[in-house]
């Protein structure tokens, strides 16, 4: 698993962004902030590993919690006892049971994406999760540098830590769901999310939507 700070103005205030499968830093490099620093993690091969948590934000007063697709199950599992630590934790395009027919991607579709990976259908499940053509086409230009055999590890590894890591509690006050997601079904979200924390519908929202942002304090003031 790899920490990564991305922003680092010496804001008394630090975003932690938990990235999705298969990223990186590049599809978020457009993105600034006015008010945070900015620290990402990615890369799920590892995951059980949360221990310099406290070492990386001991410095801030404020730390948020924003977690993206996979990382919102990722984020959930290491983060249970450090939950002191964040002034927020939001779920974005992500479930806590995210390989389940009704609240996450249906599991023939996970195993699917991992019996066939290759670049060609790794760049369809990219156009996938950006929307259509011309959002993906903005994407590729600031694709995640990453090796497709990497990319299959970390896939295998988390539905391997999923199926075998059910979790019972939810670290989250706050998730967006984009209604136009084709990864998670944004009706598998309303499912998950009914009943355990705020739920906010995005409706022009793809699976990956950040280059119709400009900042990540944006995604804070959602509401």
């Amino acid at each position: 698993m790899i920490y990564k700070q991305i922003h680092q103005n010496n804001h008394e205030k630090c975003i932690l962004f938990m990235n999705g499968w298969a990223c990186d830093e590049h599809p978020f490099q457009q993105l600034k902030s006015d008010e945070y620093d900015l620290v990402m993690c990615y890369d799920y091969r590892d995951i059980l590993a949360p221990k310099q948590i406290e070492r990386l934000f001991g410095s801030y007063q404020e730390v948020h919690l924003i977690a993206w697709s996979l990382g919102v199950y990722v984020a959930n599992l290491l983060f249970n006892k450090y939950q002191s630590l964040f002034a927020s934790c939001t779920a974005v395009n992500g479930t806590l049971s995210p390989i389940d027919n009704e609240t996450g991607i249906p599991p023939a579709i996970f195993q699917g994406t991992i019996d066939g990976l290759n670049q060609r259908n790794l760049e369809k499940f990219q156009m996938r999760m950006c929307g259509g053509r011309n959002a993906f086409a903005d994407f590729k230009e600031k694709a995640p540098q990453r090796q497709i055999e990497d990319q299959k590890e970390e896939l295998i590894s988390l539905q391997e830590v999923i199926t075998n890591h059910q979790v019972d509690w939810n670290i989250y006050q706050k998730a967006i769901i984009g209604q136009k997601d084709l990864i998670f079904p944004a009706e598998n979200q309303q499912k998950a999310w009914e009943g355990k924390c705020k739920t906010i519908q995005e409706e022009q929202f793809a699976h990956y939507f950040f280059s119709t942002i400009e900042k990540w304090d944006e995604l804070l003031s959602f509401e």
